[in-house]
């Protein structure tokens, strides 16, 4: 049979050169030759098909030309046409005739032939006239970004009511429900939330990493549209007191769209918080993700080798699934054993092995390690390195002939060998598996319609270390319609991509000192996270502000001083008790802290509930004090995740809450909050609600007296 490529070049329909360059690429991508042509629009879909004919010797069909009876069309549901791309267009010589633009789907032709008893052959047509006479023949999608007006309006007005008086049959409830997913995918968010007011539903999107309101229900709406949601998740809608967990999946503008569901009791109703998973998000190669030619290079150097331990590092949500997911694409899937064991498997790739831990029945990472390491694995994507037995495991398998891909929770590179250590990882099996170390963090791309350029003064060049004035874009505050007004559009990741050499092997096994090895690689001048900030920057991709969003820019800049930025763990009294106070207002975590201290108690800070976890998966911490209102992860959902948690739900919190605000005190303690703080702060009162948790803690079986 002749290659696709072949044909396309013998008809003229592009060179040897844009041959060459797809079949490069197409190692990289894994996808067809003839669909890399059409993504760079080299060649028409019609040419494609009559290539694709030629190869399979199949008929090309011209589809305008076609009556399809309603007879056919009744042999097969329409979400199975539409998701398996065809037509059953006619009966010829006994056989059923099904148009696609997929001619080579040999599955679609054995499902089809048990469903219909029919022998099936096929007619290839053109992708566009297939989505026309499916639009034709049904209408738009189930799911589509058009929907009519008159009962939601979610894109004019931000923030925006809906009428009280519409009707609430079934039909509009299932239209509203469509058009805020569809609305959210169209948008880019990753997270939709249904928040229960007193008044109203509130639907807010998670858009580049923030929450933004969209729209408002009426409260008698509210029980109609939650249903539906948890309907289209196969969750018991006559269940409302306890959380569930489901999933939808989707198939919108060509791409499966799965979307996790959870659901959470509240005060005012039921909080619905869905997820948005679009693989082809995920699985994107290593420069499409930010990183420069020299950092893919060293990657690839690194996944190139037959064993040793790749860590990524940074905090939840900078993108680290992503990117360990885009160095197994490097990989020949074809000719290796890859294996994954994942909290959860949010994408299905294949094939990959992938196994989901489930600590109720035992299932852990440490265990699920344990027995792949006996399935002839070469690769293994562990989750998370949390715990001492994780760590020893991925440690002793990175030495014995397997190549070990994973994450850490720590600040930035060389905190990563100090986790390591306090994981009980010996300095020798650091230094002889440690391959390589990511850290990165997400910042957002500044949107290029209404950016506005500006000159470096004196403080942007001290900052970029630059000695002559530079062209840097400032967000529009107001922003524009293609950014929905935030002045920013979509992320990018920023990264420190430390290759461990032969020098710092030695330093490591020799026991070094973080200083010693931080000396060094400013010596050698490695780029950090903060330096690739900084260049993106200058290259206009982001700003300094987002930068500076991201990173404590003041702890990267100052001499790292290693002897007095130790963790908490290392730098207190082993029996003194750990706080940790989680707000987003500098100033009453620095009064907190100082009011805590004077008491001998070790207090760490956060600036939200994202954070907060960060530190609550690395340290021993006692207590935790959150506000309820904080940017990203806000106190609510930490509390949640908290208690869902079975390493941190028994950690007492103590909410931060206005005098006023009796709802969200309430709220707190239906959620688990052990205790709360009313604003402002009383520091008597204060010091005496934490004596007492710690005087219950004391007097409970010695629960979280480490």
């Amino acid at each position: 049979m002749k290659k696709i490529g072949e044909i396309l070049l013998s008809k003229g329909y592009i060179t040897e050169h844009e041959l060459a360059n797809a079949l490069s690429e197409q190692s990289v991508l894994r996808k067809k030759v003839g669909e890399i042509f059409l993504d760079k629009k080299v060649i028409t879909d019609e040419e494609l098909a009559i290539a694709l004919s030629e190869q399979l010797k199949i008929p090309y069909l011209n589809l305008d030309e076609k009556k399809i009876s309603e007879n056919l069309l009744s042999l097969f549901v329409q979400s199975y046409m539409r998701k398996n791309r065809f037509l059953p267009v006619e009966v010829a010589d006994k056989k059923l005739v099904l148009a696609t633009d997929n001619p080579v789907n040999s599955d679609l032709m054995l499902e089809a032939s048990f469903i219909t008893n029919m022998e099936i052959s096929f007619s290839v047509v053109k992708t566009s006239d297939l989505e026309k006479m499916f639009n034709s023949i049904f209408g738009q999608e189930n799911l589509t970004y058009e929907f009519k007006e008159d009962f939601v309006e979610t894109s004019a007005r931000k923030g925006q009511d809906l009428k009280e008086d519409e009707d609430l049959n079934s039909k509009p409830i299932v239209r509203l429900v469509n058009a805020i997913i569809l609305d959210a995918i169209k948008m880019r968010a990753s997270d939709i939330h249904f928040e229960p007011q007193e008044k109203t539903l509130l639907v807010r999107y998670r858009i580049d990493g923030f929450l933004h309101e969209h729209i408002r229900i009426p409260k008698k709406t509210e029980k109609m549209v939650i249903s539906r949601v948890k309907i289209m998740a196969k969750m018991d809608i006559t269940q409302s007191r306890k959380p569930q967990d489901g999933n939808i999946q989707l198939y919108v503008a060509k791409k499966d769209i799965s979307l996790r569901v959870s659901t959470l009791p509240i005060m005012n109703g039921e909080k619905i918080v869905i997820r948005i998973l679009d693989k082809s998000k995920i699985m994107v190669t290593l420069r499409d993700l930010g990183l420069s030619d020299s950092d893919v290079k060293t990657i690839k150097r690194s996944s190139a080798k037959s064993q040793g331990l790749i860590l990524v590092t940074g905090p939840t949500g900078s993108g680290k699934t992503t990117t360990l997911y885009s160095v197994l694409q490097e990989l020949d899937f074809t000719h290796l054993n890859i294996s994954t064991i994942e909290d959860p498997i949010e994408y299905t790739i294949k094939g990959i092995n992938q196994t989901q831990i489930d600590a109720k029945t035992g299932v852990t990472f440490a265990s699920s390690l344990r027995t792949l390491l006996r399935q002839d694995p070469n690769i293994v994507l562990v989750g998370e390195i949390r715990d001492s037995e994780t760590a020893s495991t991925a440690f002793n398998a990175a030495m014995t002939g397997h190549l070990i891909l994973s994450t850490v929770h720590t600040n930035d590179e060389l905190s990563t060998i100090v986790r390591l250590k306090d994981l009980g990882v010996d300095s020798y099996l650091i230094s002889d598996a440690l391959l390589l170390v990511i850290a990165q963090r997400l910042v957002r791309k500044v949107c290029k319609e209404c950016s506005e350029e500006y000159t470096s003064g004196e403080n942007e060049m001290s900052l970029l270390k630059v000695k002559s004035p530079v062209k840097l874009l400032r967000a529009n505050p107001k922003g524009c319609e293609k950014c929905s007004f935030t002045g920013y559009h979509g992320v990018v990741g920023i990264y420190g991509i430390l290759e461990i050499d032969s020098q710092m092997r030695e330093m490591i096994e020799r026991g070094a000192h973080i200083k010693e090895l931080n000396d060094y690689l400013k010596k050698i001048k490695y780029t950090n996270v903060l330096n690739d900030g900084l260049l993106k920057a200058i290259d206009q991709l982001t700003t300094l502000e987002e930068v500076e969003r991201v990173l404590d820019i003041s702890r990267f800049n100052a001499e790292k001083d290693y002897e007095n930025t130790k963790k908490i763990s290392e730098s207190a009294d082993p029996n003194s008790k750990r706080i940790l106070v989680v707000d987003d207002v500098k100033t009453i975590r620095k009064m907190l802290k100082a009011l805590f201290e004077e008491e001998n108690y070790i207090v760490g800070e956060a600036e939200d509930g994202g954070e907060a976890l960060e530190i609550l998966k690395s340290e021993n911490i006692n207590l935790v004090i959150s506000d309820i209102s904080m940017p990203g992860m806000d106190g609510f959902e930490l509390l949640k995740t908290m208690k869902e948690d079975d390493d941190l739900k028994k950690i007492p919190v103590m909410l931060l809450t206005h005098r006023s605000d009796s709802e969200n005190e309430i709220k707190g303690l239906q959620f688990g909050a052990d205790d709360y703080i009313a604003k402002p702060i009383d520091p008597e009162k204060v010091l005496l609600r934490v004596r007492n948790i710690f005087k219950r803690m004391r007097g409970d079986n010695g629960i979280n007296s480490q």
